[in-house]
Formats: C-alpha cells, sequence, structure tokens
C-alpha cells in the first residue's frame, strides 16, 4: 500500500513539474508584437523594442504580397499544433486590420509565417477561429535573415 502511494506521489509531481515547464517555455501572451518561435525557443518583440519596427514591417510587406488562397480547411487548433512543432514568425495585431493584399482585402488579428515543416512559406491568417491559408511569390528569405539577427 505505500509503494502505491508513493508511485502515485511521484506520478502526481512529475506531472505538476511537466505543467510548470510547458507554462514556462510556452509563447508569451501578448496583445501586440511579434513572436519567433525558433528552434523551440521563444522570442518576443514588442511596440518600442530594438528591432520590431524592421520586423513588423517584413511581415506587413509579406502580407501585402499575397498572391492567392489555398482551399485548406483549417482550424485554429490545427494551425496551434502545427506551430508547435515549426520555425515560424507571428505578428499579432491589437484588433483586427484589414490587409490590402495585391490578391484581395484580408481582415486578420495576426498571422503567422512558416520557416520550416510541410508548411514552410506558407502564410496563415486569423480573426478570431477563422483561420486563411495564403500564398504570396514573396520568399521568406529576409525575413528569416531578421529572426538570425535578432535572436543571436
Amino acid at each position: 500500500m505505500r509503494r502505491k502511494t508513493i508511485i502515485m506521489s511521484v506520478i502526481a509531481l512529475a506531472t505538476l513539474f511537466s505543467i510548470l515547464f510547458l507554462f514556462m517555455h510556452g509563447p508569451q501572451k501578448i496583445e501586440e508584437g511579434v513572436i519567433i518561435h525558433l528552434n523551440n525557443r521563444y522570442y518576443t518583440a514588442l511596440p518600442g523594442e530594438e528591432g520590431y519596427d524592421k520586423l513588423s514591417e517584413e511581415c506587413m510587406d509579406i502580407l501585402e504580397s499575397i498572391n492567392g488562397q489555398y482551399k485548406l480547411a483549417m482550424t485554429f487548433d490545427r494551425l496551434n499544433s502545427i506551430k508547435k512543432w515549426n520555425n515560424y514568425v507571428e505578428i499579432i495585431f491589437p484588433e483586427n486590420i484589414t490587409v490590402k493584399a495585391s490578391y484581395k482585402d484580408i481582415r486578420v488579428k495576426g498571422a503567422v509565417f512558416m520557416l520550416s515543416g510541410e508548411y514552410r512559406g506558407i502564410i496563415f491568417t486569423y480573426r478570431g477561429k477563422i483561420v486563411g491559408v495564403w500564398s504570396s511569390d514573396r520568399k521568406f528569405d529576409i525575413l528569416e535573415k531578421m529572426v538570425g539577427m535578432f535572436v543571436q
């Protein structure tokens, strides 16, 4: 009986530490800014911080270059699942904005630019639980270089 109690205590403690680890190493919740997920580490750039203006400007340039939409059903939960395992840059706006893309006007609250994995080079936008999946002729090379300089 005592052995069973010890095992249950160890399992409970391990679970608690796992939750704490995920909480401490997950992305910071922000109302506005840029989140970079690179090699399982998170970095943030907030308005007014060094590097934010250039990162956000490049993100906007990519959004404005959108030239097509994929016919791919994507839920917000699925997008979050994809983000866990890939490198990406995410820009979050303080409120919904309208992006005047070359393809069409798009209402967004945020956008994710995939830097690795199956969706590399794809742009995801979201507004609430609505997710759009977009293409662009503009490569993410400049964004990747900026990210590399930012995280050093």
